[in-house]
């Protein structure tokens, strides 16, 4: 099954990503469209994914810090938040582990996006009313969530 909501859809809905399309983050700027999908197995979508060149974002409390993430670049922390990126081909066994075993976490997020240069990201916790990653500047970017239980996929467009 597939729904496609346009940039006007998504104006209609009240909150549409935090009740409509369950994002794990908070996006500033409506992107264009929003596609959700049923896909066949999580794990081969974002070895596709990351085969295409996305880049998989995660955001995880700074402790306990599982080894599969020693290797791993930080590209912005608090004192309680640590976002990482993994740039490969495939996601390793470990990694795919640790993200499957936190995936109803709220203290976690991980999503893919075709370009992180220029993104602004706002980490939670710096603000009292701030409780999700918060997204900016995305440009002309796509991001992608995988819900990896349930094989679903999200995936916004911004033009």
């Amino acid at each position: 099954m597939k729904i496609i909501y346009s940039h006007e859809d998504l104006l209609a809905l009240e909150d549409p990503f935090e009740y409509e399309v369950g994002l794990p983050i908070r996006i500033r700027e409506l992107p264009a469209s929003v596609i959700e999908e049923e896909i066949p197995d999580s794990r081969e979508h974002l070895d596709r994914l990351l085969k295409e060149g996305y880049t998989l974002v995660i955001q995880k409390p700074r402790i306990p810090n599982p080894p599969v993430f020693a290797g791993l670049s930080v590209i912005v922390e608090n004192t309680i938040m640590k976002l990482y990126i993994y740039e490969a081909n495939h996601c390793e066994d470990a990694l795919w582990d640790v993200l499957f075993e936190s995936e109803y976490d709220r203290h976690w997020a991980y999503f893919l996006l075709k370009k992180i240069e220029g993104v602004r990201f706002e980490l939670p916790y710096t603000q009292s009313s701030q409780q999700s990653l918060g997204l900016t500047h995305l440009g002309t970017n796509q991001l992608v969530y995988l819900q990896f239980e349930t094989n679903q996929s999200v995936l916004c467009q911004w033009e």
